[in-house]
């Protein structure tokens, strides 16, 4: 799979399918999302883009309160590579793009884009709140910068009667309902160790909570799966203000680690 930035010209100049989002954790909706675009991409013969954003553009901007997300970057494209899409476009979230509305957002996509199709979810919307552009317009706004691009909204997905969200899998994760927040993912929840820095202390190893980049449930034991280059260990992982302790059964330097359930 490959990656770029946004604003840069497709190179390959091949038509593809676009889904653009946060996609925070890569959740259960957001998976159909994506199944669709790459479905519809390799019936075509087109190559199967997914778009997401340097940093949530609603926690940038204050209308959300700022969290660390659900999944780290390499998390996220080891998944969207597993999914089978040809492209990760990453979208700086700088000032200038904020400013945008949903009409030049569509217009610059087209412009670096051969777009065949987009594939969102019902809730999509692109471009500056006070002149966005959602499902409603997006199709008007795809034949206007395109010859024929089509528009593929994807129903939400429910569980337990309630509609999967990032929102809901954080809130889940906060109040220390893991089993909840694993329902949701569509698997359970991980923290990916690799790159972050730790302290050795007989069996146990101390990760200090500023430099994990992923949201942590509350203080607390947890039983949790630690992998290291295949090898698999169940251990307890205590969570404090400050401080990760793994505690290992054996030597091994983890990679990530996945939470049990009860």
């Amino acid at each position: 799979m490959e990656t770029t930035v946004f604003g840069e010209t497709n190179k390959s100049g091949k038509p593809c399918v676009v889904s653009v989002g946060v996609f925070d954790g890569l959740h259960l909706g957001h998976a159909r999302i994506i199944a669709q675009n790459v479905a519809l991409a390799h019936r075509n013969g087109w190559m199967s883009v997914v778009m997401t954003f340097s940093v949530n553009p609603k926690m940038a901007k204050g209308s959300m309160k700022a969290l660390k997300p659900l999944s780290s970057m390499r998390f996220f494209d080891e998944m969207l590579e597993k999914a089978g899409v040809d492209q990760h476009c990453i979208i700086d979230f700088s000032d200038d793009m904020s400013k945008l509305t949903g009409e030049e957002f569509v217009a610059m996509l087209c412009t670096s884009y051969s777009v065949r199709a987009m594939v969102v979810g019902t809730s999509f919307r692109c471009g500056n709140p006070s002149s966005s552009a959602g499902v409603s317009n997006l199709e008007g706004l795809l034949s206007k910068y395109t010859s024929s691009a089509s528009l593929v909204v994807v129903p939400s997905v429910f569980v337990e009667g309630e509609e999967v969200s990032s929102s809901l899998i954080r809130r889940c994760l906060l109040t220390g309902d893991l089993d909840k927040a694993s329902r949701l993912l569509g698997r359970a929840y991980s923290l990916d160790l690799r790159d972050v820095p730790y302290e050795p202390s007989q069996n146990r190893l101390f990760y200090s909570v500023r430099a994990l980049g992923q949201l942590l449930p509350p203080e607390g034991l947890y039983m949790v799966e630690a992998t290291a280059s295949g090898a698999l260990a169940k251990c307890r992982l205590c969570v404090s203000e400050d401080h990760l302790a793994l505690e290992l059964p054996v030597r091994m330097i983890p990679d990530g680690i996945t939470f049990l359930g009860e």
